[in-house]
């Protein structure tokens, strides 16, 4: 596992509702990808290929201003952990999960997760809410583009994102997803 690198301190300002103008690619299969309100994990494993989960990293990381924000927090520092999402014999999505503290000593078991997604946790969890999706077109500008991209001989010229909160018995949790170029490939619908 590589070690957590420190992000800059802001991301890209470009996040969207689906309904503004140029937050969505018009191309299918990304747009679908982008728009599925179902767990990823579980549409990447009913296409009945190898569904992999590879833990890029986890631990206590700097704040950054936005994301306090949107949590609501706080808090100065937030438990990060960053997965990549693979199918089909594919890397397919890159996800960046962003707890606070107060969140977590609340909730332990997101710090357990292991190997284990998001999603399938979440699901086991009682009063789970998750808000509207929220859109970007990023680039290497934006630090969530290098964490995608880490390990990966991967280069688009931009890649797209979305993010949305989860509610978790009253406390949030952050979840940035970025779509890698797999993801448009006709047969991984």
């Amino acid at each position: 596992m590589e070690p957590i690198q420190v992000r800059p301190k802001q991301h890209s300002p470009r996040w969207q509702g689906p309904d503004a103008k140029g937050a969505l690619p018009a191309a299918e299969p990304l747009r679908s990808w982008l728009l599925e309100t179902g767990s990823l994990t579980a549409r990447i494993r009913h296409s009945g290929d190898r569904f992999a989960l590879e833990l890029l990293g986890e631990g206590v990381e700097p704040a950054i201003a936005d994301d306090l924000r949107l949590l609501g927090s706080s808090d100065r520092s937030l438990h990060v952990r960053r997965v990549r999402l693979s199918g089909y014999g594919t890397q397919l999505v890159f996800a960046c999960t962003l707890v606070p503290l107060q969140t977590l000593a609340r909730h332990q078991w997101l710090a357990n997760l292991g190997d284990q997604p998001l999603g399938d946790a979440l699901a086991s969890q009682p009063e789970i809410s998750r808000t509207d999706f929220e859109f970007a077109c990023i680039d290497e500008l934006d630090p969530l583009y290098a964490d995608a991209l880490q390990g990966t001989d991967i280069a688009p010229d931009k890649l797209w994102a979305r993010r949305s909160l989860f509610t978790v018995q009253g406390d949030t949790i952050l979840v940035y997803e970025v779509f890698l170029p797999g993801v448009a490939h006709p047969g991984n619908t």
